[in-house]
């Protein structure tokens, strides 16, 4: 796997984050978890303009999510809600989502060869912070 296919997954790692935070705050109702998905929906922002602005540094275009997996997300997340929009549901699929996006930068970092020391830092923060999520989402269940 060339290092372009790692940064781009993690700009659509981060994108996937973005997406389906904005799906789920308008309908949690719990004032510190909607505080700390606020947190959340800012740093993975930041973080797909970061990979996108370092890609285009190298003059890589990062690839949009996928319609269908955008669309997957979408009725997912709302059939989810529809049956169960607890503070306790919510975190638990955020908590799914996020470990989703850990496996998906382990296989992408682990199949990249010739990975430069940059971008296996990059992908070792977003992993970290990914970790860094799950944890500020236990306190929900």
């Amino acid at each position: 796997m060339k290092q372009s296919n790692l940064e781009n997954s993690l700009y659509q790692n981060a994108a996937m984050g973005t997406y389906a935070i904005r799906q789920v705050l308008p309908k949690v109702s719990d004032g510190e978890l909607k505080k700390e998905l606020n947190k959340q929906l800012n740093m993975y922002h930041n973080e797909s303009n970061a990979v996108a602005s370092s890609m285009r540094g190298n003059s890589n275009v990062p690839q949009r999510l996928p319609v269908m997996k955008r669309v997957m997300s979408k009725a997912g997340i709302a059939f989810e809600l529809a049956r169960d929009n607890s503070s306790e549901h919510i975190a638990e699929m955020m908590i799914q989502g996020t470990n989703m996006g850990i496996i998906d930068i382990n296989k992408a970092l682990n199949g990249t060869k010739n990975l430069s020391p940059q971008a296996a830092k990059q992908a070792k923060e977003m992993l970290s912070r990914e970790q860094q999520y799950i944890d500020s989402l236990k306190r929900f269940l």
